[in-house]
């Protein structure tokens, strides 16, 4: 069976689900991007596995729900713009830098331009909270958008959908980056 770029996608995004918000606020130094809600899903998973045998945990005797609060004790995790990069990356494999990459530069001149809400595809961003959050488009089907995000109130990284005749739906824009179309 040959997978698609998408259904290849969707396996990346499994990586994901389930893991912590985290954001660096307050600001902290350091190298690592697991600890200012950068890492990768492997960089989270290896951080997670290094800090368990530290406190000399048995990982694999743990519940999903005690590996999260685990997580989320040790401030392991990951923020909106640094799923989203990671994901772009991916999908486009590209190198957008995890690091200097914010939910507002994501969603702004030069990386990309506003598109129509009708015309949403696999990887375009939906803006939220006046640059502050940002979704990433996983598909449209019909009305229907499919997304995934990472923040507080979903839980940590989660998937989320919406019907673009939804008034109620709240955002501030979608784009599409420019340098990967």
């Amino acid at each position: 069976m040959v997978r698609t770029k998408l259904d290849s996608l969707r396996q990346e995004i499994l990586k994901y689900i389930g893991l912590p918000y985290h954001t660096n606020i307050p600001k902290i130094i350091s190298r690592d991007n697991v600890l200012v809600g950068k890492g990768n899903a492997k960089e989270i998973a290896l951080k997670t596995i290094e800090l368990a045998n530290l406190n000399n945990l048995k990982i694999l005797d743990l519940s999903p729900q005690q590996i999260y609060n685990f997580q989320k004790k040790n401030k392991i995790g990951i923020d909106c713009s640094g799923l989203v990069c990671h994901l772009l990356n991916f999908y486009f494999d590209t190198k957008l830098n995890v690091r200097r990459t914010s939910a507002d530069m994501l969603t702004s001149a030069p990386l990309s331009q506003p598109i129509e809400i009708k015309n949403l595809k696999t990887a375009d961003l939906i803006r939220q909270k006046k640059g502050h959050h940002v979704l990433f488009v996983i598909e449209k089907i019909g009305d229907k958008v499919i997304y995934v995000d990472s923040s507080r109130i979903g839980r940590g990284v989660h998937y989320g959908e919406f019907d673009i005749t939804d008034k109620t739906f709240k955002y501030d824009g979608v784009f599409r980056l420019l340098l990967l179309h």
